[in-house]
């Protein structure tokens, strides 16, 4: 008898492109870190498993990875495995679920039952409107093996649906492999959408005021919706950064909506077993060999294991060294894919403007970023460039643990703190409002504030800078 369900992987995301190839698998490699290297993390083919149009699962290991061709992108599209345990004839039993699971417990792959529900719902969160949802759902039967569409609608029940009756814009597809003796787990496959574009069926010619090029077969949205011509309240921009769609810089949104999505893949057995796992389908990685300094793992861990950082002995650990390596490695590819010279301008360009607001001078407020520096022998860039210099040199830990020793205020002075209430340093330049020199340099967080490390990374690198102190021979 199954006793317990769960996916693999319980979260997963997906990524736009208009090629009907599938991108290969693929994982981070080690980093090039030789004195004349790039410092990128490289990018290293894995297995991969290739799905036929009949459902047939089949595997190999590429031996190169692929993420464009002739026709452009090519979509990221992952497996979800169903898991379980039970128990039969006494006896206990964990892992994938396959048909002889099923088997041994009186189900067969037709009593399974797969749903998944998807949604874009960014019209609906901007007008808050009903008749903006953009929704899709489809079930498939466990021994179901066709491709299943699914096709975002809207609520027509809704006056003036943002979707009209009769048609559908595409969030992706479905598909469920049929089990094999080498590949015998249960899965299901979620291919997202092309990365297109959609708009209302009276969106002007591209000549005129809008300059949205939108193909006639993608123009099929109600003009008459809640989303076309949206002015959103000065007082209430419901996105931060707020403006974020098309025809912003008009005052009035076009009524564009793109095929990005996210929601739920369910599967059921019979007697109300069920499992659920969340797709997210989002746009390609454009940078899929640098990895971000903060990431969705830095946040979850930051959520569930922030305290382990301050325990005894967790600064003496190898792993610990592993992950401060890791970070600056990180750093250093994040710098590599950013124009830091850009992000600074825009940084004192914006501190000058929510200066006022402060009552503090917008020049002194300005000044707070970085000056920009005398431009190098033959280098535009040469804020970016002297930036990833210098983090060049940190992923080698020696040379980092030396500053340290040496400099035992340094995280303190050029490490951005957490999570600091604006209103702690008053109306000053000293308010977390302001972008300064300190790390990460001209960037911006979610919350429309400087970025900042999480709290579990933070107050790592201050254990483990105080500890480097602490082994440090007085007066050296």
């Amino acid at each position: 008898m199954i006793e317990r369900l769960w996916l693999q992987p319980p979260l997963a995301f997906a990524r736009l492109g208009s090629s009907t190839v599938p991108c290969d698998n693929y994982r981070w490699g080690p980093s090039d870190l030789t004195p004349h290297g790039t410092g990128k993390t490289t990018v290293v083919p894995d297995l991969t498993l290739d799905l036929g149009a009949d459902g047939t699962l089949s595997a190999r290991m590429p031996e190169r990875v692929q993420f464009k061709d002739s026709a452009g992108w090519r979509p990221v599209c992952p497996y979800f495995e169903v898991h379980g345990s039970w128990t039969v004839d006494g006896k206990a039993g964990e892992g994938p679920l396959t048909e002889r699971v099923l088997a041994d417990s009186g189900l067969s792959l037709a009593d399974i039952r797969w749903e998944v529900s998807v949604a874009n719902l960014k019209a609906y969160h901007l007008t808050q409107q009903e008749g903006d949802r953009i929704e899709a759902r489809v079930e498939v039967a466990g021994d179901d093996n066709q491709r299943h569409v699914l096709a975002g609608v809207s609520p027509q029940d809704e006056e003036d649906p943002l979707v009209p009756s009769g048609t559908s814009l595409p969030l992706g597809a479905v598909q469920l492999p049929v089990p094999n003796p080498e590949l015998p787990g249960l899965r299901l496959r979620f291919t997202p959408g092309s990365g297109f574009v959609y708009g209302p069926t009276d969106l002007p010619d591209p000549r005129s005021e809008a300059d949205y090029d939108i193909p006639a077969g993608r123009r099929i949205l109600n003009p008459d919706s809640g989303w076309v011509g949206f002015v959103p309240p000065e007082t209430d921009p419901r996105t931060a950064p707020g403006d974020l769609f098309a025809g912003a810089e008009l005052g009035r949104s076009v009524g564009l909506v793109d095929d990005v999505c996210d929601g739920t893949v369910t599967v059921r057995l019979p007697g109300g077993l069920s499992a659920t796992a969340r797709i997210v389908a989002g746009p390609p990685d454009f940078t899929p060999d640098r990895r971000p300094f903060v990431s969705l793992a830095d946040g979850l861990a930051d959520r569930l294991k922030r305290d382990e950082v301050r325990q005894p002995g967790f600064l003496e650990d190898e792993q610990t060294v592993l992950e401060i390596r890791d970070l600056f490695e990180r750093v250093l590819e994040t710098m590599n894919a950013v124009n830091v010279d850009v992000q600074n301008e825009r940084s004192g360009g914006l501190n000058a403007r929510i200066a006022p607001a402060l009552n503090v001078s917008p020049t002194e407020a300005r000044a707070l970023a970085f000056e920009p520096p005398q431009p190098l022998l033959g280098l535009l860039l040469g804020l970016s460039e002297r930036g990833r210099r210098r983090h060049r040199r940190f992923v080698a830990l020696e040379v980092l643990e030396d500053m340290l020793r040496e400099q035992p205020d340094l995280i303190s002075r050029w490490i951005r703190p957490p999570a600091v209430p604006a209103a702690e340093a008053g109306a000053s330049l000293a308010s977390s409002r302001f972008y300064t020199r300190q790390m990460p340099s001209g960037m911006r967080g979610s919350d429309a504030y400087p970025l900042h490390l999480t709290r579990r990374q933070y107050d790592l690198l201050v254990g483990w800078a105080a500890r480097l102190s602490e082994d440090t021979e007085p007066n050296t």
